[in-house]
């Protein structure tokens, strides 16, 4: 397939004749790549099942893997979806055109290959006029993920989507570089109350200003720690993202700290492969290896240009790229979300931490073999392990099966009983350990605890839950004891515990 290139451009707009051409490659079912204020995005007519099936395969993208549909006006979407929730009225008419993307019931016209088998359906209004025209043109919603292959950093220029793209579809917009640099806030609106399931350059905190009347939103579930067999609810939450060819770690601790380790880990490459990833303010500190930075704090536009960063380590041959941790207000969690993707979840973590929690929903099974597990690997006992359950409505034996599985392991495990996770067992210097993100996510919302609670498979980069042996036979808790040690011990080394 050959692709064609078109143009435009803040001052001049389109051709007119271009956009004709583009609009009717939408409508008959082609393939548009389009540049909108967050990304690029590969565009397809949101009616058509069949075009839907182009893009998936154009991305190498896993076809339950929602796509959003991106309309021009408000009235376009109203043979969509089912209900508009009052909640979602009022963030429509705030954020409305912008970067922001709402999960509703989906009609009977949205084919289920765009949503991934779902029957909810993810809808935006961009605010870049480019894209807005494009819509208007072709007269249909437009289904768009990124535009680039799956998996890959999201491309915030052309030249990105014609490096990943070029003569898999049929036409590229160049509308040069976006101005956001990352994908749109993700906001279910289905439920009780709105929940974040992708965080984006639009917070919680802003959000929960517009909704008033003491509203409040559910803490952000976005994570590549779905579980295997279920769809994920919203573009991005199951599937790995961001990555470059170069292997991606973080080094998270206070700034000093990341700055020494990083120059000691860079001491460990030759100059030519070795990279860092940080800001305009601090690319001076780091004088071995390549030196990107992900935009200025000063002129608030970290993000803008971690994509490209991440492109660019790979044009230059990089093989090792270490990153700085980038926290302080919702906007920049929005970025470690996407950066935490790119790095598979590897992070050198130079915290201290006095206790280690592992968590479990009951603790009888999972979270006490990991505490017993641990316990037996770790020779230097400076920190305190321990385990906890979310919802103890009574103390009990921890499972007999655990018990015998350690035992023929020779791993010591003192007769306990199942206890609750309180909010005084939590500190800043505690390590909280799940074994599913459901876990996870309700950890961060009832304890307010978020940038030192993991599950235990993203620890060591890996997606999906631990599997919990509940109710098999013994042979199903040895199997559990394998994957719990092998992970553990990755852990350790990863946390450097001795």
């Amino acid at each position: 397939m050959q692709t064609r290139v078109i143009r435009w451009s803040k001052s001049e707009g389109y051709d007119i004749m271009e956009l004709r051409e583009a609009a009717r490659i939408i409508r008959y079912g082609g393939l548009v790549a389009f540049p909108t204020e967050t990304v690029y995005g590969l565009g397809c007519d949101g009616r058509k099942s069949e075009a839907a099936a182009k893009v998936y395969e154009a991305k190498g993208r896993p076809s339950d893997n929602p796509l959003i549909l991106h309309i021009a006006d408000r009235e376009m979407l109203d043979g969509l979806v089912g209900e508009i929730p009052e909640v979602a009225e009022k963030l429509i008419e705030t954020f409305w055109p912008g970067p922001m993307t709402l999960v509703f019931t989906k009609s009977d016209a949205v084919p289920d290959e765009v949503t991934g088998g779902l029957k909810t359906v993810a809808v935006r209004m961009p605010a870049h006029a480019g894209a807005a025209e494009l819509i208007r043109e072709a007269g249909v919603p437009i289904a768009a993920p990124s535009a680039n292959l799956s998996g890959k950093p999201s491309p915030t220029d052309a030249k990105h989507v014609i490096e990943d793209l070029d003569g898999r579809i049929d036409m590229i917009i160049d509308g040069g570089e976006v101005g956001i640099g990352y994908e749109s806030t993700i906001i279910d609106v289905t439920g009780l109350r709105p929940a974040i399931l992708r965080p984006g350059f639009i917070t919680k905190e802003m959000i929960e200003e517009v909704i008033g009347n003491g509203g409040e939103v559910d803490a952000v579930i976005d994570s590549s720690d779905s579980a295997a067999n279920e769809a994920p609810r919203a573009p991005g939450m199951k599937y790995k993202h961001y990555s470059p060819d170069a292997d991606v770690t973080v080094v998270r601790g206070e700034e000093a700290q990341v700055e020494e380790k990083i120059k000691e880990l860079t001491r460990q490459f030759p100059a030519e492969e070795v990279g860092v990833l940080t800001t305009d303010e601090r690319k001076y500190i780091y004088d071995r290896g390549y030196v990107l930075s992900i935009g200025s704090e000063r002129e608030h536009t970290l993000g803008q240009t971690l994509y490209a960063s991440l492109r660019e380590f790979d044009h230059l041959g990089v093989k090792k790229v270490y990153a700085e941790t980038f926290f302080g207000n919702d906007k920049e969690d929005a970025l470690m979300n996407r950066l935490m993707k790119a790095a598979g979840g590897q992070v050198v973590d130079l915290r201290n931490y006095d206790k280690v929690i592992f968590v479990c929903k009951e603790n009888l099974n999972l979270s006490p073999m990991c505490e017993w597990i641990l316990k037996s690997i770790i020779t230097n006992k400076s920190f305190e392990i321990c385990s906890r359950g979310l919802v103890v409505l009574f103390e009990e034996p921890i499972n007999a099966k655990i018990i015998s599985v350690l035992g023929k392991h020779c791993v010591p495990c003192e007769e306990q009983v199942s206890k609750q996770l309180k909010q005084s067992d939590i500190d800043e210097h505690t390590l909280i350990i799940t074994m599913s993100f459901t876990e996870k996510v309700k950890v961060i919302e009832d304890y307010g605890v978020s940038d030192h609670v993991f599950t235990l498979r993203e620890l060591v980069g890996l997606e999906d839950d631990v599997n919990d042996p509940y109710g098999g036979e013994e042979q199903a808790y040895e199997e559990t004891y394998s994957e719990l040690k092998d992970l553990l011990f990755e852990v350790k080394k990863r946390m450097g515990w001795v």
